[in-house]
């Protein structure tokens, strides 16, 4: 794939680095419509710091990633089918980023080298999966027969359904979230634990699992940044993900 020469030249430039313990800055794979990643995060803490890592340069990059506190992957244009192992279903997925794919894999690898919380929605989760060997169902409707996420116009909205260590960060077990995707988890990755799922048991969360070799990495499948700010299924997992910015233990 021509997206790997990338990837490897990105790691170069992460290596081993430290950050400033007091900085509260987050670096955002790919900014999302509206700045909605952004406003969601400020209303629950205003002073936080972005930055956009798509399109930024290597040197860019490899400053920014020396005073960041947090990472987050965004939503986005479908996975490469390449990365699950399934390169003959390309005609089931829409439009397809391979700079980005190659961006965000060496992301995902340089949060796990140093630890630095991660959090991925929609998309997000999907690329957090494959990047740590899992793979994808690239088109849910075919697959699965199941149509409850994602309809023509806006958000689709169904019930979601949480382990006891996920409802205890939103205070509740259960709940309506919105949903646009029609890619979704396969096999899980070795690591992450399954947090929540739909009715049609497709992943809705997971988290990873081995605090030792990464204290707090995070996916959920629908879109907190673009919920009712006091919803709990949004306004908790925002929380959660500042409280480990200062001190990823959870």
């Amino acid at each position: 794939m021509r997206f790997w020469p990338l990837l490897l030249v990105v790691l170069l430039f992460l290596g081993c680095i430290e950050k400033p313990a007091d900085s509260r800055e987050i670096l955002i794979s790919m900014y999302y419509p509206n700045n909605d990643y952004q406003r969601w995060l400020l209303h629950f803490d205003s002073t936080l710091t972005f930055y956009q890592a798509y399109g930024m340069s290597s040197d860019s990059l490899e400053v920014v990633l020396k005073q960041i506190d947090g990472i987050i992957l965004t939503g986005g244009k479908d996975i490469h089918p390449s990365l699950s192992g399934k390169d003959s279903l390309i005609a089931q997925c829409g439009p397809i980023d391979e700079y980005r794919d190659s961006l965000e894999l060496a992301l995902v690898s340089h949060a796990f080298e140093q630890k630095i919380p991660l959090f991925g929605g929609c998309r997000g989760m999907q690329l957090l999966n494959v990047a740590k060997g899992g793979s994808l169902i690239i088109d849910i409707p075919t697959t699965r027969n199941s149509n409850i996420h994602k309809q023509q116009e806006g958000d689709a909205h169904h019930m979601v359904y949480c382990h006891p260590w996920l409802a205890n960060i939103l205070e509740q077990d259960s709940g309506s979230v919105n949903s646009n995707h029609h890619q979704a988890v396969d096999r899980l990755a070795e690591g992450f634990k399954v947090m929540a799922v739909a009715q049609d048991s497709i992943v809705e969360a997971f988290y990873w699992e081995d605090k030792s070799s990464h204290p707090f990495v995070l996916g959920v499948q629908w879109h907190p940044e673009r919920m009712e700010r006091d919803d709990p299924m949004a306004a908790n997992l925002a929380r959660i993900f500042i409280k480990n910015l200062e001190s990823p233990t959870q």
